[in-house]
């Protein structure tokens, strides 16, 4: 009896308490958390993924969880084994984990600019990728969306656009530089850190000067129970808005009229009352409801010497346009393992599959939804037949195809076999100091496919089908090695050092074949092998790059108050010649944390917090176009020597031996404080980039060959600008509210090109073939650049005293009812010399706001994004009013000049195109400014009691919408406009309406099960 209880009390005396600590805002693990026995000194902390294990003494009763910035917690022990733990926040999370570049960092010590997005802050967003819902979220962030075809990535601008060639920031997962974001299922997200400024980025030297995105995924904890949860969500979109255009008989009205004004005679068309019978509204015949469908589960725990994570996901979205669709599935393995107490090895592994499809919605000749806003609306989507309606009775219905045909006829894809992963190593050589090895492969393999069928029924047609096939293989390979020794000194003293090697190779190749004529078009039979003649057959390896590195960082606190980061990175790349290959990258900050002085405490006791941070550093960019150094020399090239013709090669690129890395400068200044016990938060920042040896085009010779000319390094462009956050946490009890808001203030100024009054050309748009954007010095770039006008000549009298044209050889040609441009330099004509600046693609403020409440089991959310001070182009209403051409117009035609005095802003309709009044204008520049309501979110939480002993945790439910509404003065589809993914400008050109894939508005119901 006494050994029985002798035993028992040392079972009681040993038992062990385990569990979790979350944030009770966001779900989110909590590492560092103390976790103390009262009255006794047992007690432990919380692991990297908020886990802990303790051991009680005999006698304990309860348990203390607290956290710098989170409200102290006391549990009752009773007979639990297993204790979780949500601790509210009282501050703004100065003792908060955040990842940085080969490693991590308290947000306390932090004095680079980093922003930080949890992964329960985005989950279950009707969106494909991380970069979708981070729209508003982050100050500083520009979202920047080319069009929204299911699976299309947007274009990510951290503090503005820093190059005129690739501005897309370095994105990494787990370690590993990945490329894009739509890989990534967003429901495997534990943290993404956004690196702003010079001194978080320089660690990633060569790549770094557009910013950094890194991405963690989750994982599992070490001695946590086996955890799974399940969520699924379903939903349906639509079209946001629908542009007005005319109906059957005002287009027949407006199209008489413009024969009447010519004095000629009407076409016979336009008096057959057919085509004055409105028959088909063609946008609503192509825009229909898409679907959105996502599921994804997640399994995760471990035991004392290993930890794991496995997940799978699928997301299907079928787009508002038939035959535009994005599928990925996807599968994740997250796992460490613990060999005795200083060595560890782990790895994270991705595996997805993607395919999509989408129409072309860019081409002003064939796009889809350009042909929506011109076809005829008398035509029928099927005739009585069952065959399609068309345009071919008369060329006066133009040259395009029924949309809907288009749409369903269309025949492509590309599918993406993707794995990324890397396996590493650590070892704790003592205490403090870290040896960490790292290898990783990214590979992909693509195939894309396109069939077009034969067309002999509209008016575009097409005498035999053609088919197109092509394979591309990427890979790439990193291997790195680094230590890192973090340790305090006399409690006053703290250093982190960080140094290490890195290097990365690239390989990839393509072949692809494209053959014509298929006596049978059935799908069973779409293979290269069934065509009767071969069109195309071309393969090739794309030349082989290479990075090495070398990097250190060393990070020094004194009493938590006194901060500095020093960081350095050389960088060798295999795209630049001998001599220029190097880049060399320091970069410095420094903290005070001002209300850790014993002077402020004492005398300023309404600001609970206060920091200044400040920091200068340089960085690189090397993503341009590959080898310029070298001279290429291509086969098959044709010449004629007399009669005779020969088949040699020729110097197809001239060589720039000088070329070398962009560099970006970076200074910027910050200020954090708390109030209200950091309740109240905020955080004003200051900065100014310079980008040198921004690679430009070299400027084009009087007379030259054909050969392509290298870029020089000749630009200088400058973004400068203040970022501001503002986030208040309140409430008790059962209920707590958020709200946040942010803005960015971001001038984007072109300060060096060849010469002062130089500028670089975009590529011309639409079938007038005008000429939109320019980039000039002392302007933004990609700045609009055209004609100013001013109102309709309204009589003969006004264009015969009109000094604009007093010299102008064209004035005879002038009539009333056409546009008045203006002589802009005063030289009594108007031409080419007349066009100016007419506006900015580059907004002035970005914004967002958040906000969220929770009342005992429901919750609520929302995200607003909005943008001010931004101008954007309607190129296609430019072409939508444009009377000369035989299509549809839009409905403010019919506000037209038809006699004096009746209208001021919209020219007569006529034949002519003498005084070409829809060049590129300021009639088609128009305010772009918006706000959106991107993402609400009301769920209830089923608790664990209402499932008795089925295993079940809880269940959360939800409802959710997207765009749900938007304010904004744009005529167009939408004002959330990017780059013109038709030409292959990049930055040259931005802001202008091409009328390419709307984005949706998303309405989906869905829920996570958790066990």
């Amino acid at each position: 009896m006494i050994f029985l209880c002798a035993s028992s009390s040392m079972l009681l005396a040993q038992k062990t308490i385990s569990g979790k600590v979350t944030g009770a805002n966001d779900s989110a693990p909590l590492p560092g958390v103390t976790v103390a026995v009262p009255g006794t000194s047992a007690g432990t902390s919380t692991n990297a993924q908020g886990a802990y294990s303790v051991t009680l003494p005999a006698g304990a009763q309860s348990l203390q969880f607290s956290f710098m910035g989170y409200e102290t917690q006391s549990i009752t022990i009773g007979s639990q084994t297993t204790i979780n733990v949500q601790l509210i926040s009282t501050t703004k999370g100065l003792g908060e984990v955040v990842v940085v570049g080969y490693g991590t960092q308290t947000r306390r010590d932090v004095t680079g600019t980093i922003s930080s997005i949890k992964g329960t802050d985005i989950k279950n967003l009707p969106v494909s990728d991380a970069g979708a819902a981070m729209q508003g979220r982050v100050t500083g962030v520009e979202i920047v969306r080319s069009d929204g075809a299911p699976g299309s990535a947007p274009s990510i601008r951290i503090r503005g656009t820093g190059t005129i060639n690739n501005s897309d920031p370095l994105v990494i997962i787990d370690g590993v530089p990945a490329g894009g974001l739509n890989d990534v299922n967003p429901n495997d997200i534990a943290s993404m850190e956004i690196l702003k400024d010079a001194s978080s980025s320089a660690i990633y030297g060569t790549r770094a000067a557009n910013g950094v995105v890194i991405i963690t995924t989750k994982k599992g904890n070490f001695g946590e129970k086996l955890n799974a949860s399940v969520n699924i969500y379903r939903g349906v979109s639509s079209v946001m808005r629908y542009i007005p255009l005319l109906t059957a008989p005002d287009l027949v009205k407006l199209k008489q009229e413009r024969y009447t004004n010519d004095g000629v005679a009407i076409e016979p068309i336009w008096q057959d009352p057919y085509y004055a019978t409105q028959r088909t509204d063609w946008q609503r015949a192509l825009f229909g409801n898409g679907h959105v469908t996502n599921a994804d589960v997640n399994l995760r725990g471990g035991n004392n010497s290993s930890n794991y994570m496995l997940s799978a996901g699928y997301y299907n979205e079928d787009g508002i346009i038939t035959n535009s669709y994005f599928k990925r599935y996807s599968v994740r393995i997250n796992s460490e393992h613990k060999f005795g107490k200083r060595f560890k090895v782990g790895e994270n592994l991705q595996l997805t599959y993607k395919q999509n499809s989408g129409p072309d919605t860019y081409s002003s000749q064939t796009g889809l939804i350009f042909s929506a806003l011109r076809f005829n609306p008398a035509i029928p989507v099927y005739n009585p037949d069952g065959s399609f309606g068309s345009s071919k009775a008369s060329n006066e219905l133009g040259d395009i195809n029924n949309p809907v045909y288009t749409a369903l006829t269309t025949d492509s894809w590309n599918k993406n076999y993707r794995m990324l992963g890397n396996v590493f190593g650590e070892l704790t050589i003592i205490d403090g100091l870290t040896l960490r090895g790292n290898y990783a492969f990214d590979g992909s393999l693509v195939n894309k496919y396109s069939f077009v069928p034969k067309v002999l029924d509209q008016t575009r047609t097409r005498d035999h089908a053609e088919l197109y096939n092509r394979n591309e293989t990427y890979n790439n390979q990193l291997s790195e090695i680094f230590l890192t020794y973090n340790k305090i000194f006399n409690r006053d003293h703290h250093i982190t050092a960080t140094g290490g090697y890195s290097q990365q190779t690239s390989n990839s190749s393509y072949y692809q074949g494209e053959r014509w004529g298929y006596n049978d078009e059935n799908p069973d039979q779409r293979v290269l092998s069934n065509g009767n003649d071969i069109h195309d057959a071309i393969g090739n390896y794309w030349p082989a790059t290479a990075i090495a590195s070398a990097f250190v960082r060393g990070f020094y606190g004194y009493k938590d108050r006194y901060l500095l980061t020093l960081t350095f990175r050389a960088d060798g790349s295999s795209k630049f010649a001998p001599g220029h290959r190097w880049g060399y990258f320091p970069a410095f900050s420094a903290g005070w944390r001002v209300s850790d002085e014993s002077f402020f405490k004492e005398n300023v006791k309404a600001v609970s917090n206060l920091k200044i941070t400040g920091g200068w550093g340089q960085l690189g960019n090397q993503n341009v176009n590959d080898f310029q150094y070298l001279a290429t020399v291509d086969k098959d090239r044709k010449y004629n020597f007399g009669e005779n013709p020969y088949t040699g090669v020729w110097n197809s690129r001239l060589a720039n031996p000088d070329i070398t890395w962009e560099k970006a400068e970076m200074t910027n200044i910050s200020l954090e404080a708390g109030f209200l016990q950091n309740r109240l938060n905020t955080t004003i920042t200051w900065f100014n980039k310079n980008t040198r040896d921004m690679l430009v085009p070299a400027p084009e010779m009087d007379t030259h060959g054909t050969s392509a000319i290298p870029d020089l390094n000749l630009g200088e462009l400058n973004n400068k600008g203040w970022e501001i956050e503002v986030s208040y946490q309140g409430g008790k009890g059962d209920f707590r509210y958020n709200v946040g808001a942010n803005a960015s203030f971001i001038k984007n100024t072109v300060t060096k090109l060849y010469d002062p009054n130089s500028y670089i050309g975009s590529t011309p748009y639409g079938r007038q073939g005008q000429e939109i954007s320019r980039t000039y010095v002392g302007q933004p770039l990609a700045s609009y650049y055209g004609w100013r006008t001013n109102g309709i000549y309204q009589s003969q009298a006004e264009i015969d005293s009109d000094p604009n044209i007093s010299k102008d050889p064209n004035k005879d040609k002038i009539k009333p009812g056409d546009v008045r441009f203006l002589d802009t330099n005063n030289d009594g004509i108007v031409n080419d010399q007349d066009r100016v600046n007419l506006g900015s693609p580059n907004p002035k403020m970005v914004y967002g706001i958040q906000a969220g409440a929770s009342y005992k089991n429901f919750d609520l959310s929302l995200s607003f994004a909005g943008v001010s001070g931004v101008k954007l182009y309607n190129a296609d209403k430019m072409q939508g009013m444009d009377a000369n051409y035989p299509y549809n117009m839009y409905a403010d035609a019919l506000n037209r000049w038809h006699g004096a005095g009746t209208s001021n802003s919209v020219p007569r309709m006529s034949l002519s195109n003498d005084n070409q009044n829809n060049r590129t204008s300021d009639r088609f520049v128009e305010n772009g400014d918006y706000l959106a309501l991107k993402n609400i979110s009301l769920g209830y939480t089923i608790p664990s009691k209402v499932w008795g002993h089925s295993g079940i945790s809880d269940l959360h439910i939800y409802v959710a919408a997207q765009n749900l509404f938007m304010l904004t003065k744009y005529s167009g589809l939408t004002p959330q406009l990017g780059y013109n993914g038709g030409t292959n400008d990049g930055n040259r050109q931005r802001g202008i309406d091409v009328a390419a894939y709307p984005q949706a508005r998303t309405f989906s119901f869905g829920g996570t099960l958790n066990f």
